[in-house]
């Protein structure tokens, strides 16, 4: 749980360190640490340009050893486009990885950038739509996902007019966590705990601040509803379709497109309101026909470029009693 403030986001502190739920030994909390530590000095002494290509090599050299990953990415590939070939899926799947791991890699990298150095890398399109929603007065909620540079993203949002609070799972790793808390938070942006987060969340809309939260991974049995992906039943969190059904504050979708040479376009989405699912009946029906939307941008948004989302997550893993 994270233990923020209510501090102007404006001016806000970096987010103190948020709890995992897990302990590991203390020999390997600091060899992670210190493997952490010694890319990010190697990363220093390379341009932006082989950052990126580095991530994608990392990444390709982590499939070559993950078999598990490997299978659940080709698997995920194939269940999802089942017109491809076994060697376009194969090109797909490395592709997706590449983009991952430059993605993960150039985010690490980031401390060493100013301010207008991520405004170039990141430009923005669709901005008004954030705007708009922002002038209902009743607070926003961002859905993203896994997508291209989805920390970068959130960085750069943070930029346009007040920085944002996001929904963030703690690594089981403390120091791990500081150092990806400070890359989060240098320029506002604020942390809430995935763990108990409602309350945080709820302070935060109802002051008219944003808050942003990925919906897009598997969700354990009885955590879950189950809507379309890809043709599939999903796991899906309900929690933010609670929300807005709860504050009424519009849901902007927004993902951060990859371009070349470690660039990237935020694409903002217009809103979706919660009277748009008025008419649906019961609260449970409501709950479900926005979070079947949520999903539904978020597909629309992957077809459009599939190498660009995270498909190495077993995102169908948890499956429905009658299947």
């Amino acid at each position: 749980m994270s233990a923020t403030d209510d501090t102007d986001p404006g001016t806000a502190a970096p987010s103190p360190v948020l709890e995992s739920r897990r302990r590991r030994s203390r020999a390997r909390l600091l060899a992670e640490h210190a493997l952490f530590s010694g890319i990010s000095a190697v990363l220093r002494g390379l341009s932006p340009e082989s950052v990126s290509r580095l991530g994608g090599r990392l990444a390709r050299l982590y499939l070559a050893v993950a078999s598990s990953r490997r299978t659940i990415l080709r698997g995920n590939l194939s269940a999802a486009f089942p017109d491809l070939s076994a060697a376009e899926i194969a090109a797909l799947a490395r592709h997706s990885a590449e983009n991952v791991g430059a993605a993960f890699i150039e985010f690490l990298d980031s401390p060493r950038h100013s301010r207008e150095e991520i405004e170039r890398r990141v430009r923005v399109v669709g901005g008004e739509h954030l705007a708009s929603a922002r002038a209902r007065g009743k607070g926003v909620f961002l859905l993203s996902a896994h997508f291209g540079s989805w920390e970068l993203g959130a960085v750069r949002a943070g930029m346009l007019g007040e920085p944002i609070a996001s929904v963030v799972r703690p690594l089981d790793n403390p120091l791990l966590e500081q150092e990806l808390a400070r890359r989060r938070t240098r320029f506002g942006n604020r942390l809430i705990g995935k763990w108990d987060a409602a309350k945080e969340i709820l302070r935060d809309i109802r002051q008219g601040r944003t808050v942003a939260i990925l919906i897009d991974q598997n969700v354990l049995p009885g955590e879950g509803i189950f809507v379309p992906f890809f043709g599939r039943p999903a796991a899906t969190t309900p929690s933010l379709a609670l929300l807005q059904l709860k504050t009424e504050a519009p849901v902007v979708p927004v993902f951060a497109w990859p371009e070349e040479n470690g660039r990237y376009r935020l694409e903002f989405e217009e809103p979706i309101l919660a009277e748009q699912f008025a008419s649906a009946g019961s609260r449970e029906e409501r709950v479900r026909l926005a979070t079947a939307r949520y999903m539904a941008v978020t597909e629309r948004a992957i077809r459009r470029d599939p190498a660009a989302w995270l498909w190495m997550h077993n995102r169908w893993r948890t499956r429905p009693e009658e299947v």
